[in-house]
């Protein structure tokens, strides 16, 4: 659903610097999650690989920020280092070695070193507190923390405070519903675990976290977990960090009533990042599942979300170079000012839109400085930085709203995209203010008629538009071929469906189609996609020559481009129709 937001040159200058200067270059190859398209997307050419090849590497050098993990953030043995043994016992606990020291149910560690903590603590506190910034290493082997007014763990600082899980163990850490104590400033701490500093979890044991405060795992530096199965419910946050989160790998369940996984820091040129290198993630969120307060990146792993607003949210971008990402449930799937997608398998379903490119959320007044995603006032439409670029990948999406949303412009060179759009009239399947610009890649777009778009005209690949004079039932299998028999689409779209729009590799300017309704196919088909098999049965619609880089059609052969309502969308190709006809009822061709 478009945004309307205030124009301000000096935003987006501003938005351009924060990219430029906070995201540095990163190889980034996962090539057995990709899904490629069927029969609609042949292999490309040698030229087309490597211009292809290059927009991939250069979109992802603008966005992704190279994280580095030291060699202390992974799991090593301990044992043979002189640990400090800690084992607790109910009420108290009794300290074996160096650097802690017991008072009641508060142990405190304020040296450097090693520590090994087991037992149960029913209502006391580990603080860690070294002067000297060393580097802390707790190591959590068959313990159960618990307070009922703080922090079970409570980082006040230190260089680094590492969380090792041992192998074979079960480990828990929770906190009461209300903290005594708490900095009337700063609001804290608010997490069952909380450090000041940074903050690195790893190790093949198990660690069970319970928020009934606020969060449950909070850094005020940076954030980082290597490893481990982590289990997290919490009233606000799962896991927070302020300048950055890293996920290398690991098994992380997160079940929060804010956001399952963010970043805090929302100054300019410095915001928060978040990236996930690998891993397994179940995340269940009462806002964003991913929140960051800049950028955010994807190389790898298999993310499962359901979000009760934005599956994932970057302020400044965010990065899809790999993994497996399923976002089940959304208000919006993802959102950022700038948005790549490379390499993955991304699977979208939002109740509003499903890639949403937007400097900022909701409707501003005159003069106000609103938005999320801390860039205050930055401009949004035809004239905007904002960008959806799509250089390679598999994106899938199922949105209510707009499938495809730029507030901005959006290109695409490679890669398959499926979009299931809305039935309702007051959204496209396709959506933008500048252009579209379409190079390469197979895309294919359903939706209602009434602010359907096709992409720009100046695009290089050939792709049509084709708007019916009433609704087709979802799961009606559309399919197109050239006169001379080659399949080029076959596509069963998921909801109800009045316009249609694809562009493929093969289609050819001046060559002639069919475009063909209902029958069956015996291809093999992911998300209403069909790959392969024979089709047969179907009713003719239309045959027409594809005379144009973009060509406009209905029931009755090719029309001319619509014009209305709505943004610019490169000079006639992508031009919208008049906004919200009847039901029914075919927009008007000029």
């Amino acid at each position: 659903m478009k945004k309307h937001l205030i124009t301000k040159q000096a935003s987006i200058v501003l938005l351009c610097a924060v990219i430029a200067s906070a995201c540095s270059s990163q190889a980034a190859t996962d090539t057995s999650e990709q899904t490629t398209a069927s029969a609609t997307a042949q292999p490309a050419t040698a030229a087309q690989s490597a211009t292809a090849a290059a927009s991939t590497t250069a979109a992802s050098t603008d966005v992704i920020k190279k994280i580095e993990y030291a060699a202390d953030d992974q799991y090593t043995d301990w044992s043979a280092s002189n640990a400090t043994q800690i084992e607790l016992n109910g009420t108290s606990a009794a300290v074996t070695g160096t650097g802690a020291a017991v008072n009641g149910s508060k142990i405190s560690i304020t040296a450097a070193g090693t520590y090994v903590v087991s037992g149960k603590l029913d209502n006391g506190q580990i603080a860690v507190n070294v002067k000297d910034k060393g580097v802390v290493r707790l190591v959590l082997s068959g313990a159960e923390i618990a307070s009922s007014s703080t922090s079970p763990i409570l980082v006040e600082e230190a260089g680094k405070t590492i969380i090792s899980l041992q192998e074979g163990t079960s480990n828990l850490v929770s906190d009461g519903k209300s903290y005594e104590n708490v900095d009337a400033s700063s609001g804290e701490p608010n997490s069952a675990i909380f450090s000041k500093d940074d903050l690195t979890i790893n190790g093949t044991g198990k660690l069970v976290v319970q928020g009934n405060y606020n969060n449950g795992i909070t850094s005020k530096d940076k954030l980082k977990i290597t490893e481990g199965t982590l289990e997290i419910k919490a009233v606000d946050d799962g896991i927070m960090g302020r300048d950055l989160v890293a996920v290398k790998d690991g098994k992380l369940t997160v079940e929060a009533g804010g956001h399952s996984i963010k970043t805090s820091n929302d100054t300019a040129g410095e915001e928060g990042y978040i990236a996930i290198d690998g891993g397994t993630f179940n995340l269940t969120s009462g806002e964003d599942a991913l929140h960051s307060k800049g950028g955010l990146h994807v190389l790898g792993g298999d993310l499962k979300i359901n979000a009760g607003d934005d599956g994932i949210n970057g302020g400044v971008s965010v990065a899809i170079a790999g993994g497996t990402i399923d976002i089940a449930q959304s208000n919006e799937g993802i959102e950022a000012p700038n948005i790549v997608i490379s390499e993955g398998k991304t699977s979208v379903v939002s109740s509003d839109d499903g890639v949403n490119v937007s400097s900022g959320s909701g409707e501003a007044e005159a003069g106000a400085a609103p938005q999320r995603g801390g860039q205050p006032g930055a401009a949004s439409g035809a004239s905007s930085a904002n960008k959806l670029t799509i250089t390679g990948g598999y994106l899938s999406v199922d949105a209510k709203g707009d499938g495809l949303d730029s507030n901005g412009s959006i290109a695409m060179s490679g890669g398959t995209v499926v979009v299931n759009g809305p039935s309702e009239n007051g959204n496209g399947a396709l959506d933008y203010d500048g252009t579209f610009d379409m190079t390469g890649g197979f895309l294919v777009a359903a939706g209602s008629s009434g602010m359907a778009q096709a992409t720009s005209d100046q695009s290089t690949q050939p792709g049509l538009l084709m708007t019916y004079s009433k609704q087709q039932q979802a799961g009606t299998l559309v399919h197109l071929q050239e006169s001379e028999g080659k399949d080029v689409l076959t596509f069963a779209p998921a909801k109800t469906y009045q316009s249609l729009f694809v562009s493929s590799p093969n289609l050819k300017k001046d060559a002639a189609y069919t475009l063909y309704t209902g029958g069956t196919s015996t291809g093999s088909a992911v998300k209403g996609l069909y790959d392969g098999g024979t089709y047969q049965g179907g009713t003719k619609v239309v045959d027409f020559t594809q005379s144009s880089v973009i060509t406009w059609l209905s029931e009755t052969g090719v029309t001319a481009a619509r014009q209305g309502m709505g943004g610019p969308g490169g000079q006639g190709g992508g031009r919208r129709g008049m906004r919200n006809p009847p039901q029914g009822q075919m927009p008007p061709n000029q």
